[in-house]
């Protein structure tokens, strides 16, 4: 069975963190999983302390700044598991998710080279883009230097579009709407809150960042250009 490492940034969202993580325990009931919850604030860090101190499976850590590319590469340079899930504190498992990424991702890239894009079932699917949460095997990650799968000139968006374009220009990117999650975004029904007007702030700035990235033919992955 596959070695699995979900990982969840959080910052001021301690009850659609709990939400998640009571998705998670029943989609995972059966299945061993290591469990990493990244704080951005120590007393949030604190309350979740308290009920899983005693817990091999799950890690609680600080993090002192959260950018999008260096925290993810940061996990993926360190881990030994099989797969990386990524994850947010704003979306919810079903029951069978994480068995079905168990076993389709275990027919689709039995090497562990390969990406697969999880559904985000109650968005449009126009604007569901299909690699904002997704599972990403040791082998794919050992294709970038240091495991930097994640195109470092980005602070918060763009970077996982970019690495589903290299995945899907290699062949080693699959989808499947039955790998299904909700994400309780504030566009489709989610509540706003002050974490997600903080990210903003980075939209047009990283927009700007893709749009030259796209002008100068770069793709991360198939070469390794920074800004």
């Amino acid at each position: 069975m596959l070695k699995i490492d979900l990982v969840i940034p959080s910052k001021g969202r301690i009850q659609k963190l709990e939400a998640t993580l009571n998705s998670i325990f029943l989609s995972a009931r059966h299945i061993p999983i290591n469990l990493y919850l990244y704080f951005s604030i120590q007393s949030e860090l604190d309350y979740f302390y308290t009920s899983f101190k005693n817990i091999d499976e799950i890690h609680l850590q600080l993090l002192d700044n959260y950018r999008v590319p260096d925290f993810w590469n940061a996990h993926l340079q360190k881990m030994i598991a099989d797969v990386l899930i990524t994850g947010n504190d704003d979306i919810e498992f079903f029951n069978d998710t994480i068995e079905k990424i168990i076993e389709i991702f275990s027919k689709d890239f039995p090497d562990l080279d390969g990406v697969l894009g999880l559904s985000q079932s109650n968005l449009p699917k126009e604007q569901a883009l299909e690699g904002a949460f997704s599972v990403i095997g040791t082998k794919f990650a050992n294709r970038f230097p240091n495991r930097q799968v994640f195109c470092p000139d980005y602070h918060r968006f763009r970077s996982d579009y970019e690495l589903m374009q290299y995945a899907k220009s290699i062949g080693k990117f699959k989808f499947y709407r039955d790998i299904k999650i909700k994400h309780y975004h504030p566009a489709f029904g989610g509540r706003e809150d002050e974490t997600h007007r903080d990210v903003r702030k980075y939209l047009n700035i990283d927009k700007n960042t893709f749009q030259e990235r796209q002008m100068k033919g770069w793709l991360w992955g198939c070469d390794f250009n920074l800004m």
